[in-house]
């Protein structure tokens, strides 16, 4: 993309308001017609022209049946292509499926590939399914908090418990779930502790189900991803990546993505029925949308990059004016995390938590209750909005602080 053209993009971006946002009818912006949406991860920033002119084509030419072989085919061919570029992970096309959704990749893998009766073992704060599919589909959900501590600036950071991760597999959990980037802290997992959570799923014997939905929104300049499949301890036979296109180029609701396994691990998932009939269900739009974005949207997906990290700084410079709050900036993914816990007040009492009381003052965030256990304190914050829109956020939380006295 152009600088000029990367410029014009921004601008518009900048230009957004909630009433232009509101109109377009997303669920993120009319579920609460009165707040700023910040909540579902949907960004504000539409998608790529690539993917736009792949989509008016399909339905000009009422191309809305079912995918043929040769763009199921050319889906892997550019997720494989892709990773490699991306990360240096060499996978070869026929290692990548297709399927739907990340969940549905999770719910099969906890039905068909791990022992009956283990309990799925999630990090928290944790993305919302992944604390109740387990459930679902009989199983138990163990959780296991994150370390929290700072850094040298002072500044929140969140880490795995490996040793309560650990403690989790010796007890007989049967599937690891470990998203990195991490939603809804933005962390881009260090090698250290994908090599560590390795050694643990080899020692124990646990499948790690790895999603890497948020890989291609690293945003901070000076974070990179690393799949965890690619480190030299995972174990093939063990290992399960799940990724899209849908969050980086915004199209969750196409309904494409892409689980990817080598060796023992592929062969177990191909030989599973409900596992192979999964490929059937991402649709066709999903999967023109998915090539055309990996083909030829890279170039808006980095001006997409740069744009988030500013609007992240922007916010956080915002809130750390306010007293009480503190924000976990997202490297990875355009979801923060905001600490409300030094926030006191009958309002805040009465409302029952930071995200309703909040709410009632105009931005709708997610609860951190449904992130996990001992989080109720705390909001997740959607930063994919115009600087505008964000600046409104900001200003309103701000005042709703200090309204509480």
């Amino acid at each position: 993309m152009t600088a000029s053209a990367a410029h014009a993009l921004t601008a518009s971006w900048d230009a957004l308001t909630p009433e232009v946002m509101r109109a377009r009818g997303s669920l993120k912006w009319v579920r609460y017609p009165e707040a700023i949406g910040a909540w579902v991860a949907e960004m504000d920033l539409g998608t790529a022209p690539a993917v736009t002119e792949v989509l008016q084509r399909a339905v000009q030419d009422a191309s809305l049946g079912y995918t043929p072989d040769h763009l199921a085919r050319a889906v892997r061919q550019e997720v494989a292509r892709y990773q490699q570029q991306a990360f240096g992970w060499e996978v070869a096309e026929p290692d990548v499926s297709l399927a739907p959704d990340v969940l549905s990749v999770l719910m099969t893998l906890i039905t068909r590939h791990t022992r009956p009766g283990s309990p799925v073992i999630v990090p928290t704060p944790a993305y919302m399914p992944f604390l109740s599919i387990p459930g679902v589909v009989g199983r138990d959900c163990l959780q296991v908090r994150a370390l929290r501590g700072r850094d040298a600036c002072g500044h929140p950071t969140w880490e795995l418990d490996l040793e309560g991760i650990e403690a989790a597999m010796a007890s007989g959990g049967g599937l690891l779930v470990l998203c990195n980037p991490w939603n809804p802290v933005g962390r881009v997992l260090s090698l250290s502790e994908l090599d560590a959570v390795a050694a643990l799923s080899a020692r124990y014997g646990v499948p790690v189900f790895a999603d890497e939905i948020h890989a291609m929104l690293v945003i901070d300049p000076g974070a990179t991803h690393t799949p965890y499949a690619c480190r030299p301890g995972a174990d093939p036979a063990l290992t399960f990546t799940a990724t899209s296109v849908s969050k980086a180029f915004n199209v969750p609701g196409l309904r494409c993505a892409q689980l990817i396994a080598t060796g023992p691990g592929r062969a177990a998932w191909d030989a599973d029925g409900p596992s192979r009939w999964l490929s059937h269900e991402a649709t066709l739009l999903g999967v023109q949308a998915a090539v055309a974005a990996l083909r030829r949207g890279l170039g808006w997906l980095e001006t997409v990059r740069a744009y988030l990290w500013g609007t992240a700084g922007q916010v956080a410079h915002d809130l750390e004016q306010v007293p009480g709050l503190e924000l976990t900036v997202p490297s990875g993914s355009y979801l923060a995390w905001l600490d409300c816990s030094g926030l006191e007040g009958a309002a805040l009492e009465a409302a029952g938590s930071p995200a309703r009381y909040l709410l009632g003052a105009g931005v709708a965030m997610n609860d951190g209750a449904a992130f996990g256990a001992g989080y109720e304190r705390f909001c997740r914050l959607n930063l994919a909005m115009g600087r505008g829109v964000a600046a409104q956020a900001t200003a309103r939380i701000a005042q709703a602080v200090a309204d509480l006295g």
